[in-house]
């Protein structure tokens, strides 16, 4: 029995010392190279904010509009611009009056990129290109009062056109409401 022990040791070291492995041989030291890149933005000086950075924005652009359906294009009131830079969404909605008793009809609002292909494509063609549209239905009364749902859209550029359009047959007093943010 010991003998069959000690053949077993004997058997299991040749066994370990065969399969070891040769020492392990490092190679040379490698050249490193390091590149640097310049800084994006280098920053000199003192930095402060002195405000929190805006989350949110509330505008409003107001305008009388003439009666012009809106695929009259060229006679679309222009309420002026509206600076969505910093943001990634607008929530839209409109109100306003009809001047005298109110008749059916409609009165919007079409946001379009103030960009100069697309004010080319509105004026030559008639085409509006990206458009966000917001409507308040006019139903006839004598107070001539409407407004709109209020209608969250995703932002693509930087400034929009305002232009507002009058599907009834009486001035329209409007004021376009549109609450900026980045979620």
């Amino acid at each position: 029995m010991r003998q069959a022990l000690l053949i077993a040791a004997i058997a299991i070291l040749a066994t370990v010392v065969a399969t070891s492995s040769p020492p392990v041989v490092a190679d040379a030291p490698q050249p490193v190279i390091v590149t640097n890149f310049p800084g994006v933005q280098p920053i000199s000086g003192r930095v402060v904010v002195g405000e929190p950075i805006p989350q949110t924005r509330f505008e409003t652009r107001k305008a009388m509009a003439s009666p012009a359906d809106l695929s009259d294009t060229n006679h679309l009131t222009d309420a002026g611009a509206l600076d969505t830079a910093g943001f990634t969404h607008v929530t839209l909605s409109l109100g306003g009056s009809l001047q005298g008793a109110a008749q059916a009809g409609a009165v919007g609002v079409v946001l379009v990129p103030d960009l100069p292909e697309v004010a080319n494509a509105l004026r030559t063609y008639g085409v509006v290109q990206f458009p966000l549209r917001v409507e308040a239905k006019v139903s006839p009364s004598q107070s001539g009062l409407f407004s709109s749902e209020s209608t969250a859209f995703r932002l693509g550029f930087p400034r929009y056109r305002v232009l507002i359009y009058n599907a009834t047959p009486k001035t329209a007093d409007v004021t376009v409401y549109a609450y900026l943010g980045t979620s």
